[in-house]
This record gives C-alpha cells, structure tokens and sequence, in this order.
C-alpha cells in the first residue's frame, strides 16, 4: 500500500511538472461522431476550447479542435477559421489537420 501512494504521488509530481508546450493536444478522432452526438456536446466542446483558447492564445490543438466541433456543427466559416490559425501556428503539415481540411473542402465547397 505504501509503495502504492509513494508511485502515485511520483507520477503526480512529474505530471505536474511537464511544460504546456510538450503536451500533446488532444485530438478529434477521423471518425465521424457528429450523428451520435448532441448538438449541446458540440456546443459544449467549442465552449471547452474557446476557454483554452483564452487562456493560451498560441494553443494550435486548442484550434484544431475547436475547429472539428464548428465543422460538426456544419459552422463551417468559423472552422475555416480556426484550422487556418491551427495552421499559422505550426500544425500545417500535422495529418489531422490535412484530413480536416480535406473533409471542410468538400464540405463546404470552398477552398479556403
């Protein structure tokens, strides 16, 4: 039992103390979930990623993501928006973004 809480509070500890920076973002799956979710998830995601952007406006996954909510959502002026700020800041070549923008293409009949 002592062994126990001792590794626990040992990876609490390192958990604690990993930069921001080299944690990686959360990622939306390429799987479609729109038809099993509720539009007051999506609704909800997009408010969980719009505060992450707000207290880290240089958070590229925090974009990404919110920007596959927005496409779910069918939003798709502002998921144009948000995967082209994931992309200024530095997920341009990531697959997840390239597959996103991929499906916002067809989707939305634009290019940009």
């Amino acid at each position: 039992m002592k062994k126990t809480i001792i590794l626990l509070c040992l990876v609490l500890a390192g958990c604690a103390t990993v930069p921001c920076e080299s944690k990686i973002p959360p990622q939306v799956s390429k799987v479609e979930p729109a038809a099993a979710m509720d539009p007051k998830e999506i609704d909800s995601i997009i408010e969980i990623f719009s505060q992450a952007i707000k207290n880290n406006p240089d958070y590229a996954g925090a974009y990404y993501n919110r920007a596959a909510a927005y496409y779910y959502k069918k939003e798709f002026d502002s998921s144009w928006q948000d995967i082209h700020k994931a992309q200024d800041l530095g997920m341009k070549d990531d697959p997840v973004v390239i597959d996103l923008t991929a499906k916002l293409k067809k989707a939305s009949g634009r290019e940009k």
